[in-house]
């Protein structure tokens, strides 16, 4: 009778992890889909500055903290450049995902984007 009571408790414990494992995932990937949003953010800043100049970079640095609580940052080999119009600007933007719940490590991953001056 005493082993029945056991096993109960490891169903138990196991069905609670696997539920902390589902939800500790599912929000790992509602912060990973912010990621498109941010990178319109960044194209919308190529566009209208002309490139990753100094005043783009920081209205980007200000969207990452006001509304992405610092998440993502942007690097790229024509950062503080302006370029000409319809030139391309390439560049990565890298995000540091916390994952809730579980006592996991940072996730850190890169997502490369591309955006087009529009500025004469």
């Amino acid at each position: 009778m005493q082993e029945l009571s056991i096993m109960e408790f490891v169903k138990w414990f196991i069905a609670l992890l696997v539920i902390m494992m589902l939800i500790s995932l599912s929000m790992f990937f509602i912060e990973l889909s912010n990621i498109n949003s941010f990178k319109q953010q960044v194209n919308y800043q190529i566009e209208r500055q002309g490139g990753l100049t100094n005043t783009a970079i920081s209205n980007i640095n200000q969207t990452s903290n006001d509304y992405y609580n610092g998440t993502f940052t942007v690097t790229s080999n024509r950062l503080n450049t302006k370029v000409a119009y319809g030139e391309p600007v390439d560049y990565v933007v890298k995000g540091t995902f916390d994952i809730k719940i579980l006592p996991i490590p940072d996730v850190e991953l890169e997502f490369n984007g591309t955006g087009v001056s529009q500025v004469r």
